[in-house]
């Protein structure tokens, strides 16, 4: 009988893992921890550690236990004026800039000295975390502000990080834009503040952000915790900024235009650049409504592109028998030297508030963005796509129970919107009955004559197959989950609801 409580008792803990190993939240906050001594290396026991941040006017504070030891908990990145103070010691300050999904250490080690005493430390943290499994980088505030990227597209900086690759040749939310580590971009998962932003029809990321709305994301391309599941590849961990105490706004401009281009055309005759005017402008800010309590933060982008696209193979010279065959198969290649216009509009607000133990914020993100051809289109390629991207979220991290040490909860809820419509294209192919209807000097074989010739051909298929379709994507999604430190054991749980809803597509 005691053999069959211990099997029983192991199949319950065996249960209990495999439940909650599969959470559903995504870390969007950090912690600092370390442990205060005197200058002999002695420990500290009730020196007053706090936490003192320009984001969301963040502030936490705790004592040290009889180890000396102190966590700070839930922080969101930023930068903090970290204060470690207690009688009979000169007061310590630490400037740290704790970026996200972090576990900081920083160790204090305080001076004999009066109260009056201060000292202020810039501390900087390693690049690489020592108790972290994980492997990829964090993009910080100052590369995404820094760095110029062509088309504003914040994934772009995902080429930054080590074993990430950027596919030029695919749309940015295509399943092969963004391969990590060999995993296609469709066994990727994004997040936006912790909400899934994913699309699982097409790969890669969903809706697009305005680049002046990230604050900064973390990509973990593997041994990630088990809190990012639902991926076999890269997790990119993405947040939003928010807005202060203080007024802050930014206005930006970029422009492009063919004077400092060149021509990729493979025909001689177009050595010019082709025409080319793009314009992208945008406005962003944020701050206080109610000082220490509630803020906001908003932005705009406008793009407008014109361009003209250049694909026709040059002419072939001929044989001596003739005309080269693949003349007669370039003759019938749909050409691309047509005008293509491109509009787009990225708009983004946020409101944060802060309410004893309760962080709240709400969200809303808006995109369209559309390509349109005046003719043809590549192979393969429809001309004309339009997309429309609705974001909703909600989020509340509390913290429950003792003030230095408390549970960590966080519960999100969203909705995605994802209609998308692509436009008929020109579908245009060759038959054998088309090539035998060339009255082109092609040489015929002794035997059977040309018919047999191009009788043996096979088809040949130009331009894109398909015709008008429609998806309209809808995404639900519920999540809850808690974190609390048990002496030197953290234990984590949760749970996520996610609701897909397709509609068509129609062919």
């Amino acid at each position: 009988m005691r053999k069959i409580k211990h099997i029983i008792s192991s199949c319950a803990l065996f249960a209990f893992v495999a439940i909650f190993s599969n959470v559903g939240a995504q870390t969007t906050t950090s912690t600092i921890e370390g442990t205060v001594t005197d200058p002999n290396g002695a420990v500290i026991a009730g020196a007053t550690v706090t936490a003192n941040g320009t984001t969301l006017a963040t502030e936490r504070s705790t004592t040290t236990d009889s180890d000396g030891y102190y966590r700070l908990t839930a922080l969101p990145a930023g930068t903090y004026t970290v204060t470690v103070s207690q009688q009979g010691f000169s007061t310590t300050k630490y400037q740290v800039e704790l970026t996200l999904n972090r576990v900081a250490k920083l160790d204090a080690q305080l001076k004999v000295g009066g109260s009056a005493g201060e000292v202020t430390i810039t501390s900087e943290l390693p690049l690489v975390e020592p108790d972290a499994s994980s492997t990829g980088a964090t993009i910080t505030p100052q590369i995404i502000q820094s760095y110029p990227v062509n088309g504003r597209q914040y994934l772009d900086l995902l080429q930054l990080v080590p074993g990430v690759a950027i596919n030029r040749q695919a749309a940015a939310n295509s399943d092969n834009s963004t391969p990590v580590l060999g995993e296609r971009s469709g066994n990727n998962n994004f997040f936006i503040d912790g909400q899934p932003n994913k699309d699982t029809v097409n790969g890669g990321a969903a809706a697009q952000f305005n680049q002046e709305t990230i604050a900064e994301f973390q990509v973990l391309t593997s041994a990630y915790k088990a809190e990012f599941g639902q991926a076999s590849g890269a997790i990119v961990n993405v947040i939003t900024k928010s807005g202060t105490n203080q007024f802050h706004g930014v206005g930006s401009f970029f422009h492009r235009n063919d004077a400092f281009d060149s021509s990729n055309s493979i025909d001689p005759l177009h050595m010019d650049a082709p025409h080319l005017r793009r314009y992208d402008y945008s406005l962003a800010g944020g701050g206080r409504i109610i000082t220490d309590k509630v803020f906001f933060f908003g932005s705009s982008e406008r793009i407008q592109e014109d361009r003209q696209l250049i694909f026709n193979y040059p002419v072939l010279p001929a044989t001596p028998a003739g005309t080269n065959l693949l003349n007669l198969l370039h003759a019938q290649e749909d050409p691309l030297d047509d005008p293509q216009v491109t509009r787009g509009i990225r708009n983004f607000f946020k409101l944060n508030e802060q309410f004893g133990r309760h962080q709240l914020s709400q969200e809303v993100n808006y995109t369209n963005e559309f390509v349109r051809g005046a003719g043809i289109g590549l192979p393969s390629t429809r001309t004309s796509t339009s997309a429309r991207h609705l974001l909703l979220g909600f989020g509340d991290t509390m913290l429950l129970g003792d003030k230095a040490d408390p549970w960590i909860v966080t519960a999100r809820a969203s909705f995605r919107g994802e209609p998308s419509d692509r436009q008929p294209s020109h579908t245009g192919f060759i038959t054998q009955t088309s090539l035998n209807a060339f009255p082109a000097p092609v040489p015929c074989p002794p035997v059977g004559g040309c018919v047999t010739l191009f009788s043996t051909l096979p088809t040949v298929t130009f331009g894109n197959p398909f015709t008008y379709q429609q998806i309209d994507q809808q995404y639900t999604s519920l999540s809850a989950n808690a974190d609390k430190l048990f002496g030197k054991h953290e234990i984590k749980f949760g749970w996520q609801y996610l609701l897909p809803k397709w509609m068509g597509p129609t062919l």
